[in-house]
């Protein structure tokens, strides 16, 4: 919720010169302070230094164009949309591009375009800084109440470019409602508010769960510095599976063709609209390996029927690898990273990781409970105290998530294989700590065994209903579980 005190307060402690920045650039005229300024706010919320250059170079050849009186619209009345028609028709040009390829331009230079709009069109513009970090938006909305549009999917190019307009729609009803100037927008958007929420550690994560999967993804030769740099983090598409902690596994497309390090998934997945290949996490903790070549992929007994293998690597991000196929590339380099933990199936086995109880017991049971992928979140990181930050259970049902104060109605904490009473009490302490974190009504405990549910009524003591998955299929019992934790 917008708190205008703590905006005036802003504003009084030295907010009001960085409203005044904009103030004095976004009328035509980009100075080298302006970037620089930029790139500092950014710095705030986006770990990517390659992003924060980008997004300075992109300024730069604005400056100079507009300093040469170049714009990207013609003189006219306009509105969001009718500027936007004009503008994708321009890119589109006499070589009548696909949708696809204009929104590949318009991603390419996102920061110049929008900032262009914005100083042509204040009035309904904003420019736009959160290329890789749509996951910060969606938590500045969150919080202060700002009523994003639904995201179009990853093939809807042309809604993707017209997505920016409807964001700024959103933008300029949030000014309207508060009261804020373009520039006092602009200065809320990309310093007050990222801060407010905690800026970087809002969501990337330095206490690493253990991994539960892991997925190869694809570099070039021009990626190949970012494994010698200890402290890189940076943005890469990826599987919207991809969990905090996650492996990573590297694979170089050139000039070598082979795996070349093993990384960690520092985020949890998300989708970003204006990031051109729309899934990404942000990886980080290289480890550089010894290489494993394509050719050696293609001989070895474990990797020479991976489909990824066979179509010699193409379309390789977010590929995911099964434990055992993953563990034995960390035998063969050799390399001192964590394994996955999973056990030797047998035949029907179908729960040899963690992850398999999530994705074959727990959603499926979730939707039958009437719960949407929308109703829920894995792995929701909190805060806890003064910019603590924690990440907490497999699923939270329901969650009501705001800075400082997180609550919800139930949560779910997976487990492989729970047969003894004391791996289920253990697990049981961990769950009450989180359900107390998130003062929730009923804390649930799932293993492939059975489902044990707990109340607050008695700080999550006694359980109130434990059956085993095929008892579920009993009407009675299915009843009694959906009154408890179904969808309210």
């Amino acid at each position: 919720m917008f708190n205008d005190y703590m905006w005036q307060t802003y504003l009084k402690a030295g907010g009001k010169n960085v409203v005044e920045l904009f103030e004095r650039n976004l009328n035509g005229n980009l100075s080298p302070e302006y970037i620089e300024a930029i790139g500092e706010f950014r710095s705030a919320y986006c770990p990517e230094r390659r992003a924060i250059k980008e997004t300075a170079q992109q300024l730069k050849d604005l400056s100079k164009d507009l300093s040469d009186h170049f714009f990207l619209l013609e003189d006219g009345e306009y509105t969001i949309k009718s500027a936007l028609e004009f503008l994708y028709n321009d890119i589109k040009g006499e070589e009548n591009l696909s949708a696809r390829e204009v929104f590949a331009r318009f991603s390419d230079s996102i920061e110049y375009i929008t900032t262009s709009l914005a100083v042509e069109l204040p009035d309904l513009f904003t420019p736009y800084y959160f290329k890789y970090n749509y996951t910060i938006l969606e938590k500045i909305a969150q919080e202060f109440d700002i009523e994003l549009p639904s995201m179009p999917t990853k093939q809807d190019h042309e809604g993707r470019f017209y997505f920016y307009g409807e964001i700024c729609g959103a933008f300029l009803v949030f000014r309207e409602k508060h009261g804020l100037s373009f520039c006092e927008m602009c200065a809320f958007l990309y310093d007050f508010a990222p801060k407010y929420i905690g800026g970087l550690d809002s969501y990337i994560i330095k206490d690493l769960p253990e991994p539960k999967s892991a997925f190869f993804i694809g570099g070039s030769k021009g990626d190949k510095f970012l494994s010698n740099d200890p402290d890189a983090i940076t943005c890469w598409q990826c599987s919207p599976d991809t969990r905090a902690g996650d492996m990573i596994v590297m694979y170089m497309r050139s000039p070598v063709s082979a795996v070349d390090s093993v990384w960690r998934s520092v985020s949890i997945g998300f989708n970003d609209p204006f990031f051109f290949y729309y899934r990404c996490t942000y990886i980080a903790r290289p480890i550089v390996i010894q290489q494993l070549p394509q050719k050696q992929l293609q001989k070895d007994e474990i990797f020479k029927n991976m489909p990824i293998v066979r179509k010699n690597m193409q379309g390789i991000n977010g590929v995911e690898l099964m434990p055992l196929q993953y563990n034995h590339l960390v035998e063969l380099a050799g390399a001192a990273v964590p394994k996955l933990d999973f056990i030797i199936a047998d035949s029907g086995q179908d729960f040899a990781r963690e992850k398999d109880v999530e994705d074959k017991l727990i959603k499926p049971l979730l939707a039958k409970l009437s719960y949407s992928e929308e109703d829920y979140v894995q792995q929701l990181y909190i805060e806890i105290g003064n910019h603590n930050h924690a990440l907490i259970p497999d699923f939270v049902l329901l969650p009501v998530t705001a800075r400082g104060h997180q609550t919800a109605f139930a949560l779910i904490e997976a487990k492989r294989s729970i047969t003894g009473q004391k791996e289920l009490e253990e697990v049981q302490i961990q769950a009450r700590s989180y359900a107390r974190q998130l003062n929730v009504t009923y804390a649930v405990i799932a293993s492939k065994e059975k489902v044990w549910i707990y109340s607050s009524n008695d700080d999550f003591s006694k359980e109130v209903f434990s059956a085993a998955w095929g008892e579920l299929n009993n009407t009675d019992a299915f009843s009694h579980l959906r009154k408890l934790i179904g969808k309210r």
